[in-house]
């Protein structure tokens, strides 16, 4: 498992009940125990990757995005400045505008370079999506073709995030 350092304080019921309801869709019960145990947060260790059962890279996590609206929540002085910009719903926004995500898919994560973790919260699945693509993404149906699969639920995903390369 991943070792967190968190940027903010983790989400208060509050902020849970205002991030459901901002979903639009069922949250699945495994994220909401991890916003409300981290709230977001940078990954420790050497070079923190999703493996999947064959031990192949499938996605290097950076950051986790958080959900709270209040700045004094932040943990981190340098993290202030970009406090709003980590949030789920900030990079939701980004990733549907500029990539045609559909409205079930919500961005957890940042990988490393151009790549997005994001959660199909209509069935719980992680993919991970790539914007360093050839061509322009026109559709969602684009989107949904660049999106790679990694795990069935979010506790499966975080449970296969190493601090460093297995051997």
């Amino acid at each position: 498992m991943p070792l967190i350092d968190p940027s903010v304080k983790p989400a208060d019921d509050r902020e849970i009940e205002a991030f459901k309801v901002w979903a639009k869709y069922p949250v699945p019960n495994d994220y909401i125990a991890f916003l409300r145990e981290y709230n977001g947060g940078y990954l420790t260790g050497e070079d923190p990757c999703f493996y999947n059962s064959n031990d192949d890279t499938e996605a290097c996590v950076t950051t986790f995005m958080h959900v709270s609206e209040e700045i004094d929540k932040c943990l981190n002085k340098i993290f202030e400045k970009r406090f709003t910009s980590y949030t789920v719903p900030f990079n939701t926004k980004n990733m549907r505008n500029n990539y045609f995500a559909p409205d079930n898919y919500i961005k957890i994560a940042d990988g490393a370079q151009h790549e997005h973790i994001v959660m199909d919260l209509k069935t719980g699945h992680i993919f991970s999506f790539d914007d360093e693509t050839e061509e322009e993404l026109k559709t969602t149906e684009e989107f949904l073709n660049h999106c790679l699969f990694l795990a069935d639920s979010f506790d499966s995903f975080f449970s296969h995030i190493v601090d460093e390369s297995p051997d």
